[in-house]
């Protein structure tokens, strides 16, 4: 399923990989399917990027009790480190 993610001031293309799909192995997918110019040009604040759910990489620890899944959506807590 596809996903929007809105970038945030500061943030770069790594950034939003990381935020979307929890690994840098899909950015060329992450700026192919969003004709994102290159690693070199940054986003703008609100910015929209789709993204594809059922690639996330969600890591599940296995001493937990319970797995739990990632779908935050709006709330989601976003990390920028230009």
């Amino acid at each position: 399923m596809t996903k929007e993610f809105k970038a945030i001031s500061n943030s770069t293309i790594y950034d939003v990989c990381l935020n979307t799909y929890g690994t840098l192995n899909l950015l060329a997918k992450l700026m192919d399917d969003n004709s994102f110019q290159g690693v070199t040009t940054y986003p703008t604040s609100g910015q929209i990027f789709l993204y594809d759910d059922e690639f996330v990489n969600v890591q599940t620890n296995q001493n937990l009790e319970r797995n739990f899944t990632v779908s935050a959506g709006e709330v989601q807590v976003k990390y920028a480190t230009k």
